[in-house]
């Protein structure tokens, strides 16, 4: 009886096994495929290839460039593919090519580092008499939370006062605060926040507007960050709704729209908000980038110290640790598994170029950049059999427009993804989901592809990408990259193609059941 115990108890945990060795590559989905949504399956590959086609032919669409490629998985099966070889400009889609590089080069577990260092032998007391040095690791995620943890960590050492300068030393990664062939006029905003290896709250502010209690009154105006590292100039008017309307349709007079803009042709620190505000308006939040974010780190320290009770005699100014300053306070990021969502699900760029130039100092040992990033990177690509003479790597989020892939190199690349089973779950993971969450979490909704399909998006003026995996009606996964370009106007009729082709794949079915 006992034997039979252990026969029985032996077999249902190799059928388990069996079990979870079957669906290890399955998608990670919110619910399971298909569960909900009452689909008809597209039967066979021919009537696959006409409705792409014909999604295609819509005139809302006819005057772009598009470039789809898209396989099976399990046996390399090509259901559709048209223009794979022509180049586009991936937008967002770039971030796929820098989420390898980082799981590659990098690995699950890496953490960036951010640290409080001092001269050694210069506390007397609790007197620091030297300066005081704030060393970036790469961290694009460092927050005012974690900033405030650091200070208390500094406080519990007894330090209470501080002779010296706060130097803020971003030495490890280079001080290029942009991508290379980035747009000029695209300065100013959240997407564009400087690049640096000492970052906090993503170099950006949020500036938040309320109406004024009193018609004619400026609107309040807060800045999160609480911080006077950025200064408002407030020209605006709280309004009425009849002082709103007929101003708004009086042709005599220049109506102002309210509009909070930094003044980023003069690379200033200041935020000028101007323009009409209706006092009915709900709370409008505008999101800015700073100029020198090593500063803006350093001027959020300074004043969180004097918050903690310590008092600072100097300055913050840049500089450089010496190799005998001596670590008192650090702070580890989260690992590089947990990290990629941050960059893919939101699509970060700043996450995305810092992650580019830490691969290049982990590769030469050197200060990184995104010129040694992608030269790491390239290797990858050619090792995986993607010819990188027929691309043009030159930033990691896609803002660039020298940077040029192609349906067929985006698609063979996330298949070597799908293979590497080392990273595979993670970085599938990292992907939105349609109707879920990221940047397709209003798409595809009440559709097969709903939580079925994990896709990055990409999205610049003129263009419009879609790439990554779903699971077809035979339950077979499918890899596909969408690419559209050279449209003016909307993005909606080209994502809303790309959903319908989405939908499309998803409910395919090869063999009739």
């Amino acid at each position: 009886m006992k034997s039979r115990f252990f026969l029985l108890l032996f077999v249902l945990n190799f059928a388990l096994a069996i079990q979870a060795c079957s669906t290890s590559s399955k998608l990670v989905s919110e619910k399971p495929a298909h569960s909900e949504i009452k689909t008809t399956p597209i039967i066979g590959i021919p009537a696959l290839q006409a409705e792409i086609k014909n999604i295609l032919k819509d005139e809302a669409i006819a005057d772009a460039l598009v470039g789809v490629k898209i396989s099976r998985l399990r046996d390399g099966a090509l259901l559709y593919q048209q223009n794979a070889n022509k180049l586009f400009h991936p937008a967002s889609n770039m971030k796929l090519y820098t989420s390898a590089a980082a799981l590659h080069y990098l690995g699950l577990e890496y953490k960036f580092v951010t640290r409080v260092a001092i001269d050694s032998g210069a506390v007397l007391g609790d007197t620091l008499r030297s300066n005081l040095y704030l060393i970036g690791g790469g961290d694009p995620m460092f927050s005012i939370g974690d900033l405030e943890n650091m200070l208390v960590d500094l406080s519990n050492l007894g330090i209470k006062y501080i002779t010296g300068d706060i130097l803020c030393d971003a030495g490890v990664l280079d001080d290029m605060y942009i991508g290379d062939g980035w747009m000029w006029d695209d300065a100013g905003w959240w997407y564009t926040a400087p690049l640096s290896a000492l970052s906090i709250q993503e170099n950006c502010v949020e500036i938040i507007a309320q109406a004024a209690p009193k018609d004619g009154d400026p609107v309040k105006i807060a800045i999160v960050p609480s911080t006077n590292y950025m200064k408002i100039t407030n020209t605006s008017a709280t309004v009425d709704s009849a002082t709103y309307y007929s101003e708004l349709f009086d042709s005599t007079k220049a109506f102002q729209k309210f509009n909070v803009e930094r003044r980023w042709r003069e690379k200033e620190n200041i935020v000028e908000v101007k323009g009409y505000f209706g006092d009915w308006f709900a709370e409008d939040k505008t999101t800015i980038d700073v100029v020198d974010a090593p500063l803006y780190f350093g001027t959020l320290f300074k004043e969180g110290c004097t918050r903690q009770g310590i008092g600072i005699q100097g300055e913050v100014i840049h500089g450089t640790a010496g190799t005998s300053a001596q670590i008192i306070v650090s702070h580890e990021s989260k690992p590089m598994a947990q990290l990629l969502a941050d960059m893919n699900k939101p699509s970060s760029n700043l996450c995305a170029e810092l992650f580019l130039k830490t691969v290049g100092a982990v590769t030469t040992g050197k200060q990184g950049n995104a010129k040694s990033g992608i030269h790491a990177l390239n290797k990858l690509l050619a090792s995986w059999q993607i010819d990188t003479t027929k691309i043009n790597l030159a930033d990691g989020s896609g803002m660039s427009r020298y940077t040029l892939i192609s349906a067929n190199s985006t698609h063979d690349l996330l298949r070597a993804m799908w293979e590497n089973h080392t990273w595979r779950h993670e970085f599938i993971a990292s992907l939105p989901v349609a109707g879920v969450d990221g940047t397709i979490k209003n798409r595809m909704r009440n559709t097969a592809a709903e939580s079925v399909v994990h896709a990055k998006t990409g999205s610049l003026s003129g263009v419009s990408t879609l790439s990554g995996y779903t699971t077809d009606m035979d339950g077979d996964e499918l890899v596909f990259s969408i690419n559209m370009a050279h449209f003016i106007g909307s993005a909606r009729p080209y994502r809303n193609a790309q959903d319908k082709i989405c939908e499309a794949i998803t409910r395919f079915q090869d063999v009739k059941k």
